[in-house]
Formats: structure tokens, C-alpha cells, sequence
């Protein structure tokens, strides 16, 4: 690290640390200690129940000074929302993914989830992968934490200078619950049981929060805590079409130019236990001054195991008797075909005719935050500093267990090579079909154990300091107040990829065994949703429990063998900011103004490749600021009608991955391939313009124009540059133009759109919440090129909850849709994610004060997530059916 970044951490360090002991910490702004006063009230007259608790998020609304939703703890409970990613599903301009059953990336006004921003308590919330094939992006991981932890989620949809910078898409804030809030002696406790019909099997899962607080309620303690158990099954059909025939030998012969690389029946199996636990520590000495400590840890133990049976025609040389066809608009693709085990000959490019790829995940990551804040008011002033720090670790331990089959190896399993099957893509659906070959049987997969296996390590952490300093004015004109502070972070994000060697036992090693050699059982009745009548039904099926203790006694006590240099990266980062703002308030007009000034300093660490040699840990730096003005204004047109509108600068940082210093090259070639530290961030101007019609209590009528322009848009593209080289053959450094792939600034996005929302209750009980959100979006890439996809726009989302309570007993039925999106390149196509509408349903009864039973159903009609080729390429084939199912929760809790 550089003297010049060494002193300007130290400096900023040291400021914000002694304004922390002379002050206090932030509250994520002074708008929220008044909501942190009004929500005190709310619970000292226990206003309870669904409909109250609306009411209090079109409250919040209605006095924000920007752009926001929100939804408060009883809205969490009362939805069957099981990570903070479900509950933030219902919020107007709100979409989720849901590949894996639960909500997994939030993605704001259509804008991937890396460009939205998750807080905890105003501040930085670290987060961890357990899937080696997610990379670490700035966004966090919403099933990392349970819902039940939270006593509100807020989302900001446009700015304000005192709130954190980073966020082109918006900002989510986590609340937990403060004991000087609550009553002393506050209990709750929940045991809740999960049907899952995929796995056709009950799960437990357990929340408890006790908070106490001293007879002068001047000191409290709160500690919440939850665990969930459960088992995910699920199957599904894949495709990865694209694949040349150009040079394989194709019966009949034909115009054909494309077949699948392959395609496979998954199954996918996965035993989570989440764990979290929470403790906060408040003291008020005296009426000015309020401390909090707050201590937030979860742990994810999320163990899978993940086959597919594949058919593999892309890496065959002989396709047979070829019954159907299509024109594509990216040429003439075979549909339907024969495959012969006899003609596989088992040599490279020739080796796989059929059988499972099947991965063992040990997977642990965790996460841990802690954060002290203290606030002093004074009749001059108020203030506030915050100091804490954050860090999570992913930790993935992976082993592969293969039965492909090939005529070299198919009298391992008795077979003759006169077995046939038959690939039928036909009707866009999977169907395979066999002669003289029995799929259930595990004795017919000749077993291949890897041996080489990887070990993935990722970490993140922060520390952070910040002090705000508010002043009212009480002869300032129109200025009401004004505020200032600053911000100091120190990030590290870091990745290694180890690589081990499995210790195989001969009994199990390569020709001596097959599939069923390995706890397995046989599964029938899976893809009834997903594939085509005459598919595959009856599976050998790993059996996790078992296959871990396997893969445990194959793994070596040293895990991190050998390193994989081109893996590694260090992405070190420094953040100051400095802000100021003024509210205002002149007759019907309010509102605020200010600047946030970023200054930003990396340091990016990572091996480079020249001609097969490395130079380890080879550091590069990058700088810049940013001035970002924001002004958010309401009107009040009538007493309950509001005008509010907004405009700002935001800006979000590249995500870890584009930011690595790795760079390898080939001099014969002229070819490369690398990171780019010296990105610029995502940029843009947006613009808010919205009407709120509050018609009576706990009801809303709002329509919101929205609009980003984003500049400095991020592509993976490959373009010529001149750099020095060492020529391979004489060893002389030379300067040579290289076609070097990399991301890259360039180019420009706009985003616009309309969010309509309605919530009132209607009679005797009855009421509805509802929102639309429509989105259109344009790209043009550096070369002009326009009419290219924005990644997770959906141009469609909307929400129906239609609820009936009395004083006793709650209803609710909802829909939830999103729209299709585009969600990236996959095997040089651009790969979209299919509409998705879930219906869920939510009973509950209190059986007494203290107690109440609930019933909650999550996708009543087993709605399919699927993924697609586009229009372009492909027609819109499929890539991906996935058959989640449904699921159901029986809970009874308790309150005192």
C-alpha cells in the first residue's frame, strides 16, 4: 500500500475516531430517530395485527423525505416470507430470483442486484457464497438471514446526501429491534414446522427475542436468535444448445450446422441449517445521550449434493439417425437423433455417451457484524457517530463423482455397445429414451472419482467510522435545519482457489468400480413437470447423508495443496466521503438538499501469466472522486395529497471480479485475457416525480415516474491494445497489439419506468394491497450498437395481496409476478429467465392473547422457474426447467 493511501487512512481513521469518543454515532439519518420515536408509541399501545401494520409502512411513506417503501416486523411475520429477500418481494419495483427455492438476489427498479445496496442499521453488512458458481458481487445474499431477525426493511429509491453512497439501484436498510423500545420482559418465541413436497419430508425451524430493560429504563438488553433446518430437493431439465456439427459424422447426412453440447435430467439435493443470533445493548444516562451496541452473527451449513445425467451428443463424433430438425435464426439445428454406445470410442472429444456428473458441496459460510452508536442531542445540536465492523467467510470444499459411459469403458458395467438412445428436443422439452439399456441401475455406470478437487475461500470485511453533526435553525428563513459529517471505510475482499487430491481407495478407483459402489438409491416419479412423456423416471439417486461421510473420508487433511495462481485476487479499497445538507420547509413546500463528495482509493492484488510463467502478487492502484448532488422535495397539494419528486447523481463500484489485476497472454497467438482495476463506476443521473393520495387512514393511491440515465456502462468485451510483451520464443520484451478480453467502461443504459400502488381497506374486514411496476430499458455498448438487454429488467412486476381480519383471526391470499429478464451470456448466448408468478396464502389464529397458530403456503401452484436462449439465437428453447414445488409452514408462537 502506498505512503500517500497509508496517511489518508491513518488521518481519517483518526478523526473519525476521536469525534466517536468526544460525540456519538449515527443514525442512518435524523429522519430515522424520529421514525425510531413514533414506532416507540406504536408498540407502548400495542397497535398489532396486518391491516396496523400497513398502516404504519403508508405512514413511514407519507413523512419520508425521499423516495421509500417499507415493511415493518409484523408484516414479515405475517407474510410466509422466510428471508428478507421474500419480504421484499411485495415492495413496489422489487423483483427476486428464486432458482433455488429461496429468494437469493434483490434486484431494485429493474437493475441487477450487485448495483443495489444492503445495510445493516444504516451501515455495511458482509456477506459469503455457498455456491461455487456465484462470484462475490457488492450485493448481499438474502438467504443468508432469516426474516425473523427484523423488525423493519426500508428501501431508498432515490437519495439523500447522508445516506451512504454506492447504489445506482437503491438501498435496502435492515432494522433490529432496540430494548428501551420495548417492554421489559418482552418475550416471543416461534416452532415452526416445513412441509416441502419435492422432499416430502417436515423440517423444524425455531425463533425466540427476549428483551429487558432496567425500572429506570435507563439501560436494556435484547437478544433474538433463530434456526431453521431444511431439506431442498429438486429436479430439472437442462440444455446447453449451441454446439457445432461442422466435422462429426451425421446419418443422414444434411444441411445441419447445430446439436446440444448436451442435455441432462438434474437432481439437486441440499441440507441447510441456518443459524442467527442477535444482541443489542442500549443505555440512556440521561435524555441526551443514547448508546447502542448492537452484535449480529448467522451461519449458513448448506451441504448439497448436485447430479445431472447427461447426454452428451457435443462430445460424440457420430450422430445417427437424425428424425427432426429446425431452422434457427442462428442456422439449422438437429432436434431429434440417435446416439450408439459402440461408435463413443471413449477418446477425447469422443467420450461420453451417458451417466451422471454428480458434485458433493461441503459448504460453511458465515458472517458477523458489530457496531457501536452513540447519539447527543443538545438545544444547539445533534450528534451522532458510528463505528463497527464487519466481515464474512465462505468456505467450499467440492468432489466430483462421475458414470459417464463410452464404448472403452462400458464392459466395467457389462454393457455390449449395441445399446442405443435417443435425444428428443422436440416440443421444447427433454425426452430420452433407451435400447437395451436400464438408466436405474447403478451397476451400469462404469466410476470415475476426481481427482483433483478445488477448495474455494472468499472473504469480505469492513471497517467503517462516521460522525454527523446536526444543527436546527430557528431564524434560518426557509432552512429548518442543516447537517454535515463524514465517512471513513477500509474494505478487503479476497478469493483463493486451492486444489487437493482425493484419497481414493482402490476399491473405488477407475475400472474397478461403478456407480452403485457409492450410497446410492433409486428414485422414481422425478420429472413429472419438467420433461416430455417419455422421458427418464427412475434414477440412481446419491444419497447426501451418505455421500458426505463418503466425500469426508476422500478428503485430505490439507485441503489447499496446490493454489490455483490465475484465481487469486485481493481487491483492497479505501472510501472517504464528506457531505452536507439543509431541510427546508416553506408553506406547502419541504424538502432537502445537499452534496456528497467521494474520494476512492484501490489497491487490486493478483498473479499474472506471461507464456505460462507467473509473476505472484503483483499490486495496481486507481483513484477518483465523485461529487454527487441530490434534492428530494414533497408538496403538499392538499392535506392528503402529495407531490414529491427527486434528483440525483448516484454512482455504484464495479464489482470485485472486474476489478482483479490478473492478466495472462499468449505471444504466438496475440491473444489475452484480464481484469481491469482501472474501471470507473457505474454513474447516473436519475429523476423521481411522483403523486401520493392518502384518502383515508392506512390508504394510499401513488403513481411514481422514475427515470436513470446511467453512464460509464460496464461490457465484457475484447478489444485491441498495445502493451509490452516477452516474445515466447526469444525471450525480448516487445511491443505488440494484443486482442485482450477484459470489462470495460463504455457505452450508456437508461432505465424509466411507472410504479403504481393502491392500499385501503374495503369493509367488514376486508382490504388490498396492490402494485405494478412497469420498466423499459435501452443499452448502446462503446461502439454505438444499441438494442442490447439490460441484466435483471423485467418489464413487468406487480403484486395482489387481498387480506380479511378481525380481532382474532387473519386471511391472506397473494400473487406475486415477475416479469422475464435477462440474466447473461451463457455458451456465447444471451441466456433470459421466463416470467415467474407465485401464489401464496397465509391463515392465522389467536388461540389467546399469547398465543397464535398459523398456517402459510408458498407457491400453491407449483409455478416452474425457467430459463431460456433468446429469440436471436435459438428461437427461445429452453436451457433451464426446475421444478421447485410447494411448500408449506405450520408455526405457533408465542408473545408475553
Amino acid at each position: 500500500m502506498s505512503s500517500n493511501v497509508f496517511q489518508k487512512k491513518l488521518l481519517a481513521s483518526g478523526i473519525a475516531l476521536a469525534l466517536a469518543g468526544a460525540a456519538a454515532p449515527l443514525a442512518f439519518a435524523q429522519e430515522e430517530e424520529k421514525k425510531e420515536k413514533q414506532s416507540t408509541q406504536i408498540e407502548e399501545v400495542e397497535v398489532v395485527g396486518f391491516k396496523a401494520s400497513l398502516e404504519r409502512a403508508i405512514d413511514a411513506k407519507r413523512y419520508a423525505t425521499m423516495v421509500m417503501d417499507s415493511i415493518t416486523s409484523e408484516d414479515i411475520g405475517k407474510f410466509p416470507d422466510k428471508n428478507i429477500g421474500d419480504a421484499l418481494m411485495r415492495i413496489p419495483g422489487v423483483g427476486i430470483e428464486r432458482r433455488f427455492g429461496e429468494a437469493d438476489g434483490v434486484s431494485i427498479r429493474g437493475l441487477d442486484p450487485a448495483l443495489s445496496l444492503t445495510y445493516l442499521n444504516g451501515q455495511a453488512i458482509s456477506t459469503a457464497q455457498w455456491f461455487e458458481g456465484y462470484r462475490p458481487t457488492r450485493g448481499f445474499r438474502s438467504d443468508m438471514l432469516a426474516a425473523e431477525l427484523v423488525s423493519a426493511l426500508e428501501v431508498y429509491k432515490s437519495p439523500r446526501a447522508d445516506l451512504p453512497e454506492g447504489s445506482v439501484g437503491g438501498i435496502v436498510n435492515i432494522k433490529t429491534a432496540r430494548p428501551l423500545d420495548l417492554a421489559s420482559g418482552t418475550a416471543r418465541g416461534s416452532l415452526e414446522y416445513q412441509y416441502s413436497e419435492n422432499a416430502e419430508r417436515w423440517d423444524p425451524a425455531y425463533s425466540g427475542l427476549y428483551s429487558w430493560k432496567s425500572d429506570d429504563e435507563k439501560f436494556g438488553v435484547l437478544v433474538s436468535a433463530s434456526h431453521q433446518e431444511r431439506f431442498t430437493t429438486y429436479d430439472a431439465m437442462e440444455n446447453y444448445y449451441g454446439a457445432g456439427v461442422a466435422g462429426k459424422n451425421v446419418d443422414p447426412a444434411g444441411d445441419f450446422t447445430n446439436a446440444t453440447w448436451g442435455a441432462g435430467h438434474a437432481i439437486f439435493q441440499q441440507e441447510r441449517e441456518r443459524t442467527a443470533y442477535n444482541f443489542t445493548a442500549q443505555y440512556q444516562p440521561t435524555e441526551q445521550l443514547d448508546i447502542v451496541a448492537n452484535y449480529l452473527n448467522f451461519e449458513l451449513s448448506a451441504d448439497n449434493v448436485n447430479s445431472n445425467y447427461l447426454v452428451v451428443p457435443g462430445r460424440t463424433d457420430d450422430i445417427s439417425n437424425v428424425t427432426a430438425s429446425k431452422e434457427f435464426p442462428a442456422g439449422n439445428g438437429i432436434l431429434k437423433h440417435d446416439s450408439i454406445l459402440g461408435n463413443v470410442s471413449g477418446e477425447a472429444g469422443d467420450d461420453y455417451w451417458f451417466g451422471p456428473d454428480s458434485f458433493f458441496r461441503n459448504t460453511n459460510p458465515e458472517a458477523q457484524a458489530f457496531d457501536l452508536d452513540v447519539t447527543y442531542t443538545h438545544d444547539l445540536f445533534e450528534a451522532h457517530a458510528q463505528v463497527g465492523h464487519t466481515e464474512a467467510a465462505g468456505d467450499i470444499i467440492v468432489i466430483g463423482y462421475f458414470g459417464k459411459i463410452n464404448a472403452a469403458n462400458a464392459d466395467v458395467a457389462g454393457l455390449t455397445g449395441d445399446e442405443v438412445l435417443t435425444l428428443d428436443l422436440t416440443g421444447n422439452k427433454l425426452g430420452v429414451d433407451f435400447q437395451g439399456f436400464d438408466p436405474s441401475n447403478p451397476a451400469n455406470y462404469p466410476l470415475e472419482i476426481r481427482e483433483n478437487n478445488p477448495h474455494i475461500e472468499d472473504s469480505d470485511e469492513e471497517t467503517y467510522a462516521q460522525f454527523d453533526l446536526t444543527v436546527p435553525i430557528d431564524n434560518g428563513g426557509y432552512i429548518t435545519s442543516v447537517k454535515t459529517g463524514l465517512k471513513y471505510q477500509d474494505h478487503t475482499n479476497e478469493r483463493h482457489l486451492y486444489n487437493f487430491t482425493a484419497q481414493i481407495p482402490a476399491s473405488l478407483a477407475l475400472g474397478n468400480a461403478t456407480y452403485a459402489d457409492l450410497p446410492v438409491n433409486t428414485g422414481c416419479g422425478q420429472y413429472e413437470e419438467t420433461a416430455k412423456g417419455n422421458t427418464l423416471t427412475c434414477l440412481p439417486t446419491l444419497d447426501l447423508e451418505g455421500i458426505r461421510s463418503l466425500s469426508a473420508s476422500l478428503t485430505p487433511g490439507n485441503t489447499r495443496e496446490r493454489e490455483s495462481l490465475s484465481d487469486f485476487y485481493e481487491i483492497n479499497e479505501d472510501k472517504l466521503a464528506l457531505y452536507a445538507m439543509a431541510e427546508f420547509e416553506y408553506d406547502k413546500l419541504s424538502g432537502n438538499f445537499g452534496v456528497r463528495y467521494v474520494d476512492y482509493e484501490l489497491e487490486s492484488v493478483a498473479n499474472q501469466e506471461a507464456n505460462g510463467e507467473w509473476l505472484l502478487g503483483v499490486p495496481t492502484s486507481n483513484d477518483y472522486s465523485e461529487i454527487l448532488p441530490s434534492l428530494n422535495v414533497v408538496y403538499q397539494l392538499q392535506d392528503d395529497l402529495l407531490l414529491r419528486g427527486a434528483v440525483a447523481r448516484v454512482m455504484s463500484l464495479p464489482n470485485y471480479q472486474d476489478l482483479r489485476n490478473t492478466f495472462s497472454y499468449n505471444s504466438t497467438t496475440l491473444t489475452g485475457s484480464a481484469g481491469n482495476p482501472n474501471l470507473d463506476p457505474w454513474l447516473a443521473n436519475q429523476f423521481d416525480l411522483g403523486v401520493e393520495w392518502y384518502f383515508a387512514d392506512g390508504a394510499l393511491a401513488s403513481a411514481t415516474y422514475f427515470r436513470k440515465d446511467i453512464e460509464s456502462f460496464l461490457f465484457s468485451i475484447s478489444e485491441l491494445e498495445t502493451l509490452d510483451i516477452i516474445d515466447e520464443n526469444t525471450g525480448d520484451t516487445v511491443t505488440r497489439q494484443l486482442e485482450v478480453s477484459r470489462t470495460r467502461n463504455g457505452g450508456e443504459a437508461s432505465v424509466q419506468g411507472l410504479e403504481l400502488q393502491l392500499q385501503t381497506e374495503i369493509a367488514y374486514g376486508f382490504g388490498v394491497s396492490t402494485n405494478y411496476t412497469f420498466t423499459d430499458a435501452e443499452v448502446v455498448d462503446n461502439n454505438g450498437v444499441s438494442g442490447l438487454n439490460l441484466p435483471g429488467n423485467s418489464e413487468d412486476m406487480w403484486n395482489v395481496t387481498g387480506y380479511w381480519e378481525n380481532d382474532r383471526y387473519s386471511a391472506r391470499l397473494m400473487a406475486n409476478h415477475r416479469g422475464e429478464f435477462f440474466n447473461g451470456i451463457r455458451i456465447g448466448t444471451a441466456s433470459e429467465t421466463e416470467a415467474f408468478t407465485s401464489i401464496d396464502v397465509a391463515f392465522s389464529a389467536d388461540v389467546t392473547d399469547n398465543v397464535t397458530l398459523s398456517l402459510q403456503g408458498v407457491n400453491l401452484t407449483g409455478e416452474l422457474y425457467r430459463t431460456k436462449n433468446s429469440q436471436d439465437n435459438w428461437d427461445g428453447i429452453f436451457q433451464l426447467i426446475n421444478d421447485g414445488g410447494t411448500r408449506w409452514f405450520m408455526n405457533a408462537s408465542v408473545k408475553f
